[in-house]
């Protein structure tokens, strides 16, 4: 009985060690985009001093200005992406973010005229002959026709600072 009890306790040892070792995570390194809490909030700030006073002036009300994807919803539109970019042979794919403005709703509802956004899909395209001109950069990242823009996510009521 004693001889088996050490190649069992080895043998739970080992199984124990892989199922920690295994369910262990590698952290993830952030993009080099990443910006810290101070600066997001100073951009804000600035959006808030250069621009949205003036807009909420014009119109004569409070807009959104800050929108609310779910994590699950953003994997599910860039594995949505990759999946029909790929069927079209494009790499090299990004994310251009929209504002645009809600038009009047049949049902009357009270999103006419806020703000929200909308992501669709880039892939890099031949510059246009047309593009060329006095612009400072020339943009080659196009919007993908054909693969859907994803919008309804939610915007906060206002104001709702960061």
């Amino acid at each position: 009985m004693k001889t088996l009890i050490k190649p069992l306790l080895s043998i739970f040892s080992v199984t124990l060690f892989l199922i920690v070792f295994a369910s262990c995570e590698h952290p993830v390194p952030p993009p080099g985009q990443v910006i810290s809490y101070e600066e997001a909030d100073g951009l804000e700030n600035n959006y808030i001093s250069t621009r949205y006073d003036t807009i909420g002036q014009i119109l004569g009300y409070q807009d959104t200005r800050e929108f609310w994807f779910s994590l699950d919803t953003l994997k599910k539109y860039i594995e949505y992406v990759e999946y029909e970019a790929g069927e079209r042979n494009l790499d090299n794919l990004g994310i251009r973010i929209y504002l645009a403005a809600y038009p009047p709703s049949p049902n009357g509802d009270d999103t006419f005229g806020y703000t929200t956004v909308f992501l669709t899909p880039t892939s890099p395209q031949e510059p246009s002959p047309l593009r060329k001109g006095f612009a400072p950069i020339q943009e080659n990242e196009g919007n993908i026709e054909g693969i859907s823009p994803l919008n309804m996510g939610h915007g906060g009521l206002p104001p709702n600072n960061y």
